[in-house]
């Protein structure tokens, strides 16, 4: 007859209690991973409005009206994890920039930590928007203020 070999119980006991670290860091490591791919989506949003603004005619205003018409059109369904909230705007003169929130929580991280709350995500753009013949007059050099500096 063959003889079986018989295992420990220890075995058992260790799987039961690594196989719940190893998920734990899995489910850690997914959701900051969704984090950071929800920041690069508000980053991406948040850019392109920059640009469209700078690239429209008009008084800052204007580009101001233009910018809260883009937010109103805003996706906010395509973010996975985080909550934006509306971006806060500013035009003075030839700058534009744009704050943007947003807020997300941790389930298994804020538990262990013994953080309570929203963590927020912040971001800030700031875009300087030349008039198109100052800005091809600064590339060529031909602006003498612009070619003092060089």
């Amino acid at each position: 007859m063959r003889r079986q070999r018989e295992a420990g119980g220890y075995f058992t006991v260790e799987a039961a209690i690594v196989l719940p670290v190893v998920l734990g860091v899995y489910v850690f490591l997914i959701t900051v991973l969704l984090v950071q791919y929800d920041r690069c989506v508000l980053e991406q949003d948040m850019a392109s409005m920059i640009v469209k603004v700078s690239n429209r005619t008009g008084t800052p205003q204007q580009q101001l009206e233009y910018l809260q018409e883009l937010t109103a059109a805003w996706d906010r369904e395509q973010y996975l994890w985080i909550q934006p909230q509306s971006p806060h705007f500013a035009i003075q003169g030839q700058r534009i920039s744009v704050e943007a929130m947003g807020e997300y929580g941790i389930p298994v991280y804020d538990s262990l930590a013994g953080i309570r709350g929203p963590h927020q995500l912040k971001m800030s753009f700031l875009l300087y928007n030349w008039d198109r013949t100052a800005l091809a007059k600064m590339l060529a050099g031909r602006n003498e203020t612009f070619s003092e500096v060089r």
